[in-house]
């Protein structure tokens, strides 16, 4: 499936929006035990700002070991208090940057991954979350499509590809059940580095596109909606608009001199 004229101008009109004040936007993700796991335990969150790259980072390791916990003797209790001081200290972040702040992520979007999933996590906890508004989260997955359409990616995992297709580093990315596997072994470290390389991706992938620079593999046309949306590309094209009002000042002054020629003998 190609994308449209329509859906393409407003992605782009979105990621401008967003990455406009690049101080104010933030590419966020985070990692969680598997969807096998009926309460999905959040173990880190990562947030980048898209002006400074600094990565701030709310990690259950880190808050175990600040207690004075080993990670891999840790009770259920003891993984509890741990999460929800992830939690806590995340939402203390996202209250000092509610108003204005633009948050970029990748399929944040329901109860079993996304925003409702870590405010529902939160509540379980005993934790009171805020809700970032919906006009301030940018889902780039889905401005992916608009923009290239949905081949621009290789379905089984997009991120990964794009980042191939662009050359961006992944040493220290894992995915499904070898994230599954290493929280099972309770080895956060290795997630944590992953979740930090995914955030970085997302930030490489954000700016290019706004740039207009991403590599994709999209097909000829897909970017701009099919062949129809290539027609109407060329008809609102600036270059092709300006040279579409002169043509015929230009066909009136070639038909001129071609006329003065026959009346002067002029060759």
């Amino acid at each position: 499936m190609t994308t449209t004229p329509t859906r393409r101008k407003a992605a782009r009109e979105d990621m401008g929006r967003a990455m406009q004040s690049r101080s104010h936007a933030y590419v966020l993700h985070y990692a969680c035990e598997g969807f096998e796991s009926p309460d999905r335990r959040i173990t880190a969150i990562a947030a980048r700002n898209l002006g400074t790259g600094a990565t701030q980072s709310f990690e259950i390791e880190t808050s175990l070991r600040r207690a004075g916990l080993d990670p891999a003797t840790a009770t259920a209790q003891d993984l509890d208090r741990a999460e929800k001081a992830v939690l806590d200290a995340f939402y203390d972040f996202v209250a000092h940057k509610l108003n204005g702040t633009y948050w970029l992520h990748w399929n944040m979007r329901n109860a079993t991954f996304g925003f409702p999933a870590l405010e529902n996590r939160h509540r379980l906890l005993g934790g009171q979350p805020l809700s970032v508004p919906d006009a301030q989260r940018l889902d780039l997955a889905a401005r992916m499509i608009d923009l290239y359409g949905d081949g621009y990616a290789d379905i089984e995992n997009r991120l990964r590809s794009l980042a191939a297709r662009n050359g961006l580093a992944m040493k220290h990315l894992i995915d499904g059940a070898d994230q599954a596997a290493a929280l099972r072994r309770r080895d956060f470290a290795t997630v944590d580095r992953s979740l930090l390389n995914k955030v970085d991706l997302m930030y490489a992938i954000a700016t290019k596109a706004n740039e207009g620079t991403l590599k994709t593999h999209a097909g000829m046309f897909d970017g701009l909606g099919g062949i129809g949306g290539a027609v109407a590309w060329i008809r609102e094209h600036p270059a092709i608009a300006a040279c579409a009002a002169v043509a015929p000042v230009f066909g009136a002054i070639v038909g001129a001199a071609k006329l003065w020629g026959l009346l002067t003998g002029v060759a």
